[in-house]
């Protein structure tokens, strides 16, 4: 990674109010934060940013988020994916399997922060 650039993280949604409080919250906690609506944009992103983390928020039953998740890990094994889930049982095998952490929605914003600090990826 060059000097001085800043960890970034992109969020890929599709409840565009929690998206955007979402980057706010990273950006003032010293991310660079990117946004995506959809996980077929949040790929093409993926593809030309240069991206440390992702963070999956699909309100599915977490199908997408699998696809979604390992195309990103396909496309760059190392990033990391972190899935946000209303409740880990009803999630995807596939979404948990694909993950590197899940956080309950409950517990964000601010385990959303130790989370990506624990995986490596502190900004």
């Amino acid at each position: 990674m060059p000097k001085g650039r800043r960890k970034s993280v992109l969020c890929i949604g599709n409840d565009p109010v929690r998206l955007n409080l979402r980057c706010s919250y990273l950006r003032k906690n010293g991310w660079r934060a990117l946004s995506s609506g959809s996980g077929y944009e949040g790929l093409i992103q993926l593809g030309g940013e240069a991206i440390d983390a992702v963070v999956l928020d699909l309100n599915d039953d977490g199908t997408e988020t699998a696809l979604i998740a390992g195309e990103a890990k396909r496309m760059r094994p190392s990033v990391a994916v972190v899935v946000l889930a209303s409740d880990k049982g009803r999630l995807a095998e596939d979404a948990v399997r694909l993950a590197d952490a899940i956080v309950l929605k409950s517990e964000e914003p601010g385990n959303i922060l130790e989370v990506l600090e624990a995986l490596g990826k502190k900004p």
